[in-house]
């Protein structure tokens, strides 16, 4: 978006601004560096989609690889340049397109940049997953013309998100008909810290370019990445602080690109002139250019964190620096905004609607915690949450199903103890989870051997006490202080509890799926253990004369103290943690489950952060309790204007945390009601919970259509309104009664108690 408009005296940023702020029903298509093919994207003042696309994994490779990993054939750098010229006799009706890079790439065709990657490596850890690499897929059909065509690809040594193999290379092919485009040593390669302007382009000469090595294959077993390609929007900027009326430097200086929330994205900006004059951009990364004089665009080469805004640098300037553009790439995963969410109280629509863009900015190539940490897939505690939004939000599975198959990988390679203890208790949530809204057995059948390892690995970190006293450490719990410990790695004397009820309830969704696979003999067995831990749990922690269950009980670990563990300490703590989810679990008795609720909720504020209130709306939910707590506790969300966005913790932590959203699941799923009785939503519950709500309504999106659910309060009458796509049945569960019924619209009228 141009910063000054050719017409006198016009500003089209502030035109476009004017667009997408007046009406959020009134998209605007806007163009990026890479535009897929059947993608279009749209900016409105709601975020950035991908209305309608939708996407076919086709991923796989049908053939043999005949390409080879290339290299450079001269000194070692941090980044190379690739070309390979070839001529189409004629136009073939489709080119499908293989590639992967050892760490990162971009592709040129034509000039035109059409895929950045990999879109991920797959190899998180230098000790995780490390027999296989992940390649992407891509259709380049719409880039190629017939006659001469240009192939060229930037390569990266380094890069965030993954570890390289230690050697960088580069593995391209494509198949044009009966013609095989494949990296071999015909490609030209040059050292990228020459400083050449338009490179990429089809009249660039690289005649004295070097020709291409190829190298060793120590990427073997190569695993397709079946996840959509990203989309791309030019964002632009709401205001620029320190440019010139004129846009022009005669000198060194500096000027800030801000805008209106935070963004995932390429940070980027349009000059002419200022040869040799050194440009960096700064956000969360920063990426530094040398000025060839012409007009070029200068793009951060990584997805980063911008919060919200990034300062562009210029040193060296002995020629004027003219700055045409300034603005940024959004780029997330392909989603539509299918679900929607409205109530009587705007704040919360707005916390629903800032929970929604807080997952889009985490949806990349994988899920991240953070576009600040892009942490490796070590997190499914945190993912779980995100990819429930993504249930309620988007529906677009295919990113949670490769986090699902990956993070098995990396489980069975590390003996099944992952970083975070507990989370892997939490992956196979994520899992469990996407099979009840999507459908999808066949990743539970394909998960179902990491399953079983995973509770038997469990099973071996029960202690003599019958609780899981022996694990390596008990982290992670949350960010908070019990007992004068900090719980992101507490001592067995907190954590026992805490992961002795993650793993009962993962030893209830182990056996529903040994039970969909007809494996009885370990249905038996998961009954036992999980009777043997409820006993235990009770006997071991529950406390009569508190009407709690402690966290654990001091020195009955045998596991030595460590960096994650520390040394055990005579304390008897009594977190809402443990009691939450015994409630949520069923490790206490149902007559119980009121009563630890509103003792826990007597202390205020709760000692949680926003992760674990996850677990919290669901113990509420459980006992009977979400209408009276349910929207107090939302209304903890604080929105920080000028990021639109939460804090990661109540009060600090980063401003771009995906695991802060769990309010738009409970919106959703509890004050709209409707959750999945059946796999893949063939049956639904809806239950609204109306709280102090006067009314709601809403979209939840499901694999067969979107389901709607609007309901108010007339005086002490609710009046619900329900359209269920077709092939579809529901339980509609009002407060004087429950009815079934099949696909259609339907209106009830109920008795409800006045909104306070």
């Amino acid at each position: 978006m141009k910063i000054k408009s050719p017409i006198a005296g016009g500003c089209l940023l502030c035109l476009f601004l004017t667009v997408i702020k007046t009406e959020a029903k009134s998209p605007v298509a806007t163009s990026a560096p890479i535009d897929n093919p059947g993608m279009t994207v749209m900016v409105d003042a709601a975020g950035v989609q991908a209305r309608g696309y939708q996407f076919i994994n086709c991923c796989q490779k049908p053939t043999p690889w005949q390409a080879q990993w290339i290299w450079l054939s001269g000194e070692a750098t941090e980044r190379g340049w690739f070309r390979k010229e070839i001529t189409l006799d004629t136009m073939p009706n489709n080119i499908p397109a293989w590639m992967s890079a050892d760490m990162k790439y971009r592709l040129w065709i034509n000039g035109k940049l059409v895929s950045r990657g990999p879109a991920d490596i797959g190899r998180d850890y230098a000790g995780g997953s490390t027999h296989r690499w992940f390649y992407d897929y891509r259709d380049l059909t719409p880039f190629f013309h017939k006659g001469r065509n240009v192939i060229a690809a930037e390569v990266f040594r380094k890069g965030p998100g993954g570890v390289s193999r230690g050697q960088p290379a580069f593995l391209f092919e494509a198949q044009a008909d009966k013609l095989t485009i494949k990296s071999d040593a015909t490609w030209r390669d040059i050292p990228s810290n020459v400083g050449m302007a338009n490179w990429q382009a089809s009249e660039f000469n690289d005649g004295p370019w070097s020709a291409a090595i190829a190298v060793q294959n120590i990427w073997e077993p190569l695993v397709a990445s079946e996840i959509p390609p990203l989309m791309e929007a030019r964002y632009p900027a709401t205001r620029i602080e320190g440019l010139s009326e004129n846009r022009v430097f005669t000198k060194d200086g500096s000027f800030k690109v801000v805008f209106d929330r935070v963004l995932s994205g390429f940070p980027q900006v349009k000059v002419r002139g200022g040869k040799g004059a050194r440009v960096t951009l700064k956000a969360h990364g920063s990426a530094a250019f040398v000025l060839s004089g012409g007009e070029e665009t200068l793009e951060h080469p990584f997805m980063t964190e911008i919060v919200p805004a990034f300062t562009v640098e210029l040193k060296n300037v002995t020629e004027p620096v003219e700055i045409l553009d300034a603005d940024a790439v959004f780029t997330s995963q392909p989603v539509e905004y299918r679900g929607t969410f409205e109530c009587s109280d705007e704040s919360l629509n707005r916390i629903w609607k800032v929970s929604r863009w807080a997952v889009q900015i985490c949806l990349q190539t994988h899920h991240l915690d953070s576009p600040n940490h892009q942490e490796p897939i070590s997190d499914p505690g945190d993912y779980l949450i995100e990819a429930m939004v993504n249930n309620y939000a988007f529906a677009q599975p295919w990113l949670t199903r490769q986090d699902v198959r990956k993070f098995a990988w990396l489980l069975k390679d590390e003996n099944y103890h992952n970083f975070h203890t507990s989370y892997s208790i939490g992956w196979l949530q994520m899992l469990m989870d996407y099979y009840d809204y999507t459908g999808d057995k066949s990743l539970v059948e394909e998960m179902a051997p990491y399953i079983h390892e995973l509770l038997d690995t469990y099973a071996s970190w029960r202690g003599k006490n019958g609780l899981i006293s022996e694990a390596p450490n008990y982290m992670f719990m949350d960010w908070v202080t019990i007992g004068g410990f900090g719980c992101h790695h507490p001592p067995a004397v907190i954590g026992q509890g805490y992961l002795t009820a993650f793993y009962y309830h993962g030893l209830a969704m182990a056996s529903r799926v040994a039970a969909m696979m007809g494996d009885t003999a370990r249905v038996t067995k998961y009954a036992k253990q999980r009777n043997e831990i409820a006993a235990a749990f009770n006997r071991e922690l529950w406390v009569p004369e508190t009407g709690l269950y402690r966290d654990g009980k001091p020195f009955q670990t045998s596991v030595k103290p460590g960096k994650w563990l520390p040394a055990d300490k005579d304390i008897e703590t009594f977190s809402p943690h443990v009691n939450l989810l015994a409630v949520l679990y069923n490790l206490a008795p149902k007559n119980l489950h009121a009563a630890i609720v509103e003792k826990v909720l007597a202390e205020k504020p709760l000692n949680t952060q926003p992760w674990f209130m996850h677990w919290v709306f669901q113990a509420l939910d459980h006992a009977g309790l979400f209408e009276q707590y349910g929207t107090e506790q939302m209304r903890r969300w604080q929105i920080v204007p000028e990021t639109q966005s939460f804090r990661e913790m109540w009060k600090g932590g980063d401003l771009s945390h995906g695991w802060c959203s769990t309010p738009l699941v409970q919106m959703s799923a509890r004050i709209l009601g409707v959750t999945p009785a059946a796999p893949g939503f063939k049956t639904l519950a809806i239950r609204p919970s109306l709280c102090d709500l006067r009314w709601a309504k809403g979209t939840v999106p499901t694999p067969n259509g979107d389901v709607t659910v609007a309901w108010k309060r007339v005086d002490e009458i609710l009046q619900l309104d329900v359209t269920l796509p077709a092939g579809t049945e529901a339980d509609i569960i009002l407060p004087a009664k429950t009815v079934h019924v099949k696909s259609g619209q339907y209106h009830f009228n109920s008795p409800c108690k006045r909104a306070t």
